[in-house]
């Protein structure tokens, strides 16, 4: 078996509201896949349903070949919700501490890899929008689930710091190689970090497209200036905005 995660006719209603419908999504282990989509689309909702807080009105969700439950994924999200009254590594062990195996050793070299060294003892008010991410991130992948699903979480973000936090990702990434599900509204960060992007239709969501990536690894940051690049980025906006050229 391959699949971190698989996705099959999967379909959600709130009431009579239907949010998604018959989704067929996969990452493959070590994979890296985005969904990008139009706002209120969806994605969120989907997030919720491979972790486990809602149970889909129909369809099957499959996470390392179980059920989809709570506890099975790290996950980030779009802000980095850290507790405030927890110094950077004891929000790290966070997910750790609640399985009742906190390294704090490992999250203080964590931090060192990632540039925040000497901010283990730090709390999150004294760090930047970035640095918050960062550690925020760590708390997800310390969670030492096979999946994470990062939910927008460069949004709220600056231009410069965003692009900077690409390249941290990806740094981090090509070491690790973990299953990914990554959900956007930039296409062109999608194309950037992803092997594999899904385009998503306004509610209720459907598949529109399934694009592999074609720009090998390790991925630099001025592949966005590749006319091929260039061309995928416009085929994506195109789908999103229902002008196909």
């Amino acid at each position: 078996m391959t699949e971190a995660l698989k996705v099959t006719g999967l379909s959600h209603s709130f009431g009579d509201l239907e949010v998604l419908k018959d989704l067929d999504i996969t990452v493959q282990k070590g994979e890296f896949v985005s969904i990008v989509g139009p706002s209120g689309s969806g994605k969120s909702t989907l997030f919720h349903l491979v972790g486990g807080v809602h149970t889909p009105t129909a369809g099957a969700i499959e996470i390392n070949g179980q059920k989809a439950k709570r506890g099975l994924i790290g996950y980030m999200p779009q802000q980095p919700a850290l507790m405030p009254w927890r110094t950077i590594e004891k929000n790290v062990v966070l997910a750790q501490e609640i399985k009742g195996k906190a390294d704090i050793a490992a999250a203080r070299e964590w931090l060192s890899k990632v540039g925040l060294d000497g901010f283990a003892d730090k709390y999150p008010h004294q760090l930047s929008g970035g640095m918050q991410q960062r550690v925020a991130f760590l708390r997800a992948l310390l969670s030492d689930q096979e999946l994470l699903c990062l939910d927008e979480p460069f949004s709220a973000l600056d231009a410069m710091t965003r692009l900077e936090m690409h390249r941290w990702l990806l740094d981090i990434w090509e070491a690790n190689r973990r299953a990914v599900l990554f959900v956007t509204h930039n296409i062109e960060e999608a194309l950037l970090l992803s092997d594999t992007v899904y385009v998503f239709s306004s509610r209720p969501a459907t598949v529109i497209e399934k694009v592999t990536v074609p720009f090998g690894r390790p991925r630099r940051d001025d592949v966005v200036d590749d006319p091929d690049f260039v061309k995928l980025r416009r085929r994506l906006t195109d789908l999103l905005t229902g002008s196909p050229r």
